[in-house]
């Protein structure tokens, strides 16, 4: 059996289980595709655990959109690598953290890694404040102090007008919504920090389909408009 047929094998049986030792199977596959990766982009502000942490949640987010007839998988991990290079960049500002708030985001990015694993998805703020037992205030200050790359202001959550400021509201808003919401909402609107994602990037990010997020923004403008009595 060739190489590509035994990725394609293990993909299925991860593809059907879902289990987290069917997925540390996988990434044992692909593993001398993301060390090859991480070498490539090491050496500069960006530790190399952390380089490998976040390659190895694009290679899960690339698991969830394969396409078994479309490519082989270690071509489809590969190209989906490319987008690495975005993290040196996004996580080059943690080098100028204080030694005390670096020791925390070390903490984060080590917790969140570990959730996404097991999830098989993004964590939501709330999952990662449960985890970590913080606010998720602080969960949003981090993420923040983490990424450079966020708006400065946060676009129009669905079903508020564009003088919204309530943003008290969207914790009581946030707190209604199921986990695939959650996650939708806060790469939406930017809340709790989550870096704000276009619809594409959304997709390859979350390993949503385009129905799933549309069908989440439907369900969160519906819960929107009731909260504020417009229903």
């Amino acid at each position: 059996m060739q190489r590509f047929e035994l990725d394609n094998q293990a993909w299925n049986k991860w593809n059907s289980t879902k289990s987290k030792k069917d997925l540390s199977i996988l990434f044992k596959r692909v593993e001398p595709i993301i060390n090859k990766e991480v070498s490539r982009w090491s050496g500069g502000a960006v530790a190399p655990p952390v380089l490998k942490i976040e390659a190895k949640k694009i290679a899960l987010s690339a698991f969830n959109n394969f396409n078994p007839s479309k490519s082989k998988l270690s071509t489809h991990v590969t190209n989906n690598l490319k987008g690495l290079s975005r993290t040196v960049y996004t996580y080059a500002n943690s080098a100028r953290l204080p030694e005390h708030r670096m020791i925390k985001a070390k903490t984060f990015i080590a917790v969140e890694d570990d959730l996404t694993n097991k999830l098989g998805r993004i964590p939501t703020a709330q999952e990662l404040a449960e985890k970590l037992s913080w606010s998720k205030k602080e969960v949003g200050r981090i993420r923040q102090e983490l990424r450079s790359s966020y708006s400065d202001s946060a676009p129009t959550p669905p079903g508020f007008d564009s003088t919204f400021d309530g943003s008290a509201d969207l914790d009581f808003i946030y707190h209604d919504l199921n986990n695939q919401d959650k996650v939708v909402f806060e790469h939406t609107t930017g809340y709790s920090g989550a870096p704000i994602l276009d619809g594409k990037s959304l997709i390859k990010k979350t390993g949503l389909t385009q129905g799933q997020i549309s069908h989440s923004k439907r369900r969160i403008k519906s819960i929107v408009l009731d909260f504020r009595g417009m229903k």
